[in-house]
């Protein structure tokens, strides 16, 4: 009896014993989470919220969201996640950096020792964002035009169908005030702004239109030159005042001289000219010999410093002509006028009777042929070889002696309404020599170069009586017309 009753005791015992481990294995299980809930959806952010209902007998120690523009997000697939505490109950993200008026998949996921569950997927759209638009530059501001620049970098989610710039006389303008189309969709753009008012400050963006409304880029304001004088053809200076030159003693520097057959802006510390200009046809053409009268300006004012005659000699540098003697043979007087001292500066040899006077005649050659040329020339920068060797200054330190020479052709058939015919199709010829007697181991054109090249060295600016939109096209280009 008493065996009887121990072998009962030892069944109920291990009865009990698996009963409580069958228990205790149908509570340990994955958590268990409610659907999520997103509210408050924005361009790039939502709000998310769920809860842990169920831990499965075990602690919780990551929950969160995670989210996919794919199907079925995980941790381990995922466009985003995050983590937002442990335990049971509620919790909620904000999520953010999420691209415009697109569809995201999103769940809730709690994560305990037996590994990670999710909650059901619910499905949102972000909406649409404004295009991202900026205004990067104003430039080539003349008196009554100016080249601007913008870059379109985002579409917010949808299509740009329209982008330009917008401009008023005041602050943040708008596509309701004077605007200009450029294209669509995404990318750099740009054009030139028009028929503005001389000595006007102007405000202006850049804009960009999709399905949601109109964009705009940082403003930029600009003022407009003062309108040039009504120049007539033929005018030494027609295309511009390269310095902005003024016939003020106190601009030194920068002096203009109004001559009968070329214009000049001098320079007092140099002591020669910034840059000569003048206009050449067969007019200025004729059968006078060289005069040679080399001789002081008088013209400049009298406390300045005047180069003589024979403030060049024995320096190893010639009398160099920036408007060409050869280009003003019609009468003795005008032929004279070229042996002013401020229409030379101090020029090697081989430039001065080789390469530069080789081009010099081409010049001619081409107003012989039914041309009309309209040329600025200059020095830049100082240190130069001569038959005597390497010098910067001379005349006793009182001339500079420039590292380089330069010259600017535009070239036109004959004809009137010189500056309405210059058009993106203008033979434009630039060059920069070096002032050195081993020039003329290259022929002139070999020096070909860009006007935006003899801008960037000089700091002038060139042809800047023509409209911008053609200065754009004919300053890029380098000659290249066979020679």
């Amino acid at each position: 009896m008493k065996h009887l009753v121990y072998r009962f005791l030892s069944i109920a015992i291990i009865a009990a014993l698996f009963s409580l481990s069958s228990c205790t294995e149908e509570e340990n299980t994955h958590p268990t989470l409610t659907s999520t809930e997103v509210t408050n959806i924005e361009e790039d952010t939502a709000i998310l919220k769920s809860a842990v209902d169920s831990d499965g007998g075990l602690q919780v120690t990551a929950r969160g969201f995670c989210w996919s523009i794919s199907a079925d997000p995980t941790l381990e697939n995922n466009n985003g996640f995050t983590q937002e505490g442990e335990g049971v109950g509620e919790f909620a993200s904000t999520i953010s950096q999420l691209s415009p008026n697109t569809s995201y998949q999103v769940r809730s996921y709690g994560t305990n020792m037996l590994g990670t569950a999710y909650g059901e997927i619910q499905t949102f759209s972000t909406s649409m964002a404004l295009p991202t638009v900026s205004t990067v530059s104003v430039s080539s501001i003349t008196w009554n035009a100016a080249a601007v620049a913008g870059d379109a970098t985002s579409g917010g989610g949808g299509d740009i169908t329209e982008r330009g710039f917008c401009w008023s006389t005041a602050e943040e303008p708008t596509i309701d005030d004077e605007k200009l189309q450029k294209g669509e969709g995404l990318g750099e753009f740009s054009l030139v702004v028009e028929n503005l008012t001389p000595e006007q400050t102007y405000y202006l963006r850049a804009y960009a239109i999709n399905a949601k409304g109109v964009a705009y880029g940082e403003t930029i304001s600009f003022t407009t030159l003062e309108e040039p004088l009504n120049v007539p053809d033929n005018h030494h200076m027609l295309l511009g005042n390269p310095s902005s030159a003024t016939d003020d003693i106190l601009n030194a520097n920068d002096y203009l001289m109004v001559k009968d057959q070329f214009h000049l802006s001098y320079n007092n510390t140099t002591r020669t000219a910034n840059w000569v200009s003048w206009h050449l046809n067969t007019s200025y053409l004729g059968d006078v010999g060289r005069q040679d009268d080399f001789r002081t300006d008088y013209s400049l004012p009298s406390s300045w410093y005047r180069v003589s005659e024979t403030s060049y000699r024995y320096s190893g540098f010639d009398r160099g002509h920036l408007c060409p003697s050869g280009d003003r043979t019609a009468t003795v007087a005008a032929n004279s006028e070229t042996f002013l001292m401020t229409n030379m500066m101090p020029q090697s040899p081989n430039n001065n009777r080789i390469t530069w006077a080789a081009l010099e005649t081409y010049c001619r050659n081409l107003a012989k042929s039914g041309k009309e040329l309209y040329i600025v020339a200059g020095p830049h920068g100082q240190g130069g070889t001569g038959s005597n060797g390497y010098a910067e200054t001379i005349d006793n330190d009182n001339i500079v002696v420039p590292s380089t020479t330069w010259k600017i052709i535009v070239v036109l058939n004959n004809g009137d309404n010189d500056l309405e015919r210059i058009n993106t199709n203008t033979r434009v010829i630039a060059v920069i020599m070096p002032n050195t007697q081993d020039v003329n181991n290259y022929k002139w054109y070999d020096y070909r170069v860009s006007v935006n090249d003899v801008e960037e060295l000089t700091g002038f600016d060139f042809l800047s009586n023509v409209s911008t939109s053609i200065q754009e096209v004919i300053e890029a280009v380098v000659d290249n017309v066979p020679i």
